[in-house]
């Protein structure tokens, strides 16, 4: 039976991390429609979304079905241009996502592309499921804190949010239970999943209560959730590698060296680009193990050298979508050419090679095998997220620097509500949990020995991670409104007591 690259690279991709991580869209608000559909159980029809935030100017409010005035709890009892108004606004919250297709109704409402979409969630395996999978895991009370923030509309992202809660028009859907990866257990003691499902029991403490006796905005909560729920995807692929590798896990996670220089022509940013590209080699070995075992679950452990190259010359090996027979021709040329140049002489097996060069075609020659990677999706995922600069897709040498947006639910992670301390305990914390380097501690030139990252001196100052980095990691921290420094020189670090 022929290969089709693409399914090997989902399966592949599944079997690792417990979700197709290949679609080329994964955007934050897409992961986190789909979190939040699956905390209440319910959406909107798809047919009924696309109506409603259908161009107003072409389906006046006033022509509208009676249905439409009362669909959202935001929408009831509105005179026609209030209507109008709102059906502008939540339009171009969407539009400005890019969360409509434009192609028919039935693919056009709130989305998180292909096999993603909240009406029909329980098709496929996706990220979500898993983020969902750490939420459910948590002991405290974020669900519910979460479907609060959805009841309440004063802000254009909770507005966005409103289909999916529990009003007007809806249908009930079975959420599909995320399934732990094949190779190993996510939720291990000290894996990263876990350290996620603490980071969500302290973050929790940090959002609102509805039952506080002040008015209820969620804009800020929402906001932390989402860009929480992106750093963790993020940052579990980067490590799911060290947590199933054959030969032994390092004892650190993956380094994640942020960069607050303010520039990116010192030792700080090259080391800060060397563990992006560190991340991406990861992602891509842990999805070599997943393409081993495709592989072998397909029956190709059996075939020798021979059964290869005669299934080459046949063209039987390759299912290929090609119109063209010279277009075919040198897609079976080039896969040839990667599985004689694949010689492992730790594992010179027929099999090995198989398993490298099926694993390079789909990571090296992505374009030309139409195979979107967990390493392209990772990457994508982290410059959209505000974790990574510069963002666009054709950016180059991205480094880690948070948005603001981004490092605050990182840090309410970590700190509970009326807990002081000092910035160096805090960037121990960082470091030990999540593998963030910022400076300040003892293990930071340790960790990124293990990781083979090598930080220099710069031609000013002998240490710039300690010295540079950690002063502008500083003002960031103190940007947020989080940290006092003292005469004593010692930075202070504190979150206020939440409100009950």
């Amino acid at each position: 039976m022929p290969m089709r690259l693409n399914d090997v690279n989902g399966d592949a991709s599944e079997a690792t991390f417990g979700f197709k991580a290949t679609s080329s869209s994964t955007r934050p608000v897409h992961l986190a429609q789909v979190i939040f559909s699956n905390i209440l159980g319910s959406t909107h029809q798809s047919e009924d979304l696309f109506k409603f935030v259908e161009r107003p100017g072409k389906t006046p409010s006033g022509e509208l079905d009676e249905k439409y005035h009362n669909l959202f709890e935001s929408s009831r009892d509105l005179t026609d241009e209030q209507l109008d108004n709102l059906r502008h606004r939540m339009r171009k919250v969407v539009d400005n996502d890019n969360a409509l297709y434009a192609s028919t109704p039935y693919r056009s409402a709130m989305t998180s592309m292909s096999d993603w979409f909240v009406a029909y969630r329980t098709i496929g395996v996706s990220p979500s499921n898993f983020i969902y999978a750490v939420i459910e895991r948590s002991n405290s009370d974020i669900r519910e804190k979460l479907s609060d923030q959805l009841q309440d509309h004063h802000d254009a992202i909770s507005l966005l949010f409103r289909p999916l809660a529990k009003h007007g028009e809806t249908e009930n859907v079975i959420v599909s239970p995320w399934q732990e990866p094949v190779l190993g257990d996510a939720f291990d003691d000290g894996t990263m999943a876990e350290e996620f499902v603490s980071g969500f029991d302290t973050l929790s403490l940090h959002l609102k209560d509805a039952n506080g006796d002040y008015d209820l905005n969620y804009a800020r909560d929402l906001r932390r959730v989402i860009k929480f729920s992106g750093f963790l995807f993020y940052v579990y692929m980067a490590n799911r590698h060290n947590e199933i590798r054959e030969d032994g896990s390092k004892e650190e996670p993956v380094p994640l060296v942020f960069n607050y220089t303010g520039n990116t022509e010192n030792p700080v940013a090259d080391a800060s680009l060397e563990s992006f590209r560190v991340v991406g080699s990861q992602i891509q070995l842990a999805t070599r193990l997943g393409v081993k075992h495709v592989l072998d679950r397909d029956g190709y452990k059996s075939y020798d050298e021979d059964d290869i190259f005669r299934e080459i010359e046949n063209q039987n090996f390759l299912e290929l979508n090609r119109k063209k027979q010279d277009k075919e021709d040198q897609d079976y040329e080039k896969f040839e050419q990667v599985f004689r140049a694949s010689r492992d002489p730790d594992q010179d097996t027929t099999f090995h090679r198989l398993v490298d060069a099926v694993s390079n075609v789909i990571h090296d020659f992505s374009n030309r095998f139409d195979t979107y990677t967990p390493q392209s999706t990772a990457q994508t995922y982290g410059w959209r997220a505000g974790l990574l600069k510069p963002r666009g897709n054709r950016a180059n040498k991205r480094r880690f620097r948070p948005d603001p947006e981004m490092l605050e639910p990182i840090l309410l992670s970590v700190i509970e509500p009326g807990q002081s301390i000092s910035l160096q305990e805090l960037s121990e914390k960082l470091r030990s949990r999540y593998g963030i380097i910022v400076g300040g501690t003892e293990g930071d030139r340790r960790h990124l020995t293990e990781w083979d990252i090598r930080l220099g001196a710069s031609a000013s100052q002998s240490d710039p991670l300690n010295n540079q980095n950690r002063d502008g990691f500083k003002d960031a921290v103190s940007d947020l409104g989080y940290a006092e420094e003292y005469a004593d020189g010692v930075t202070i670090v504190s979150v206020p007591e939440a409100k009950i």
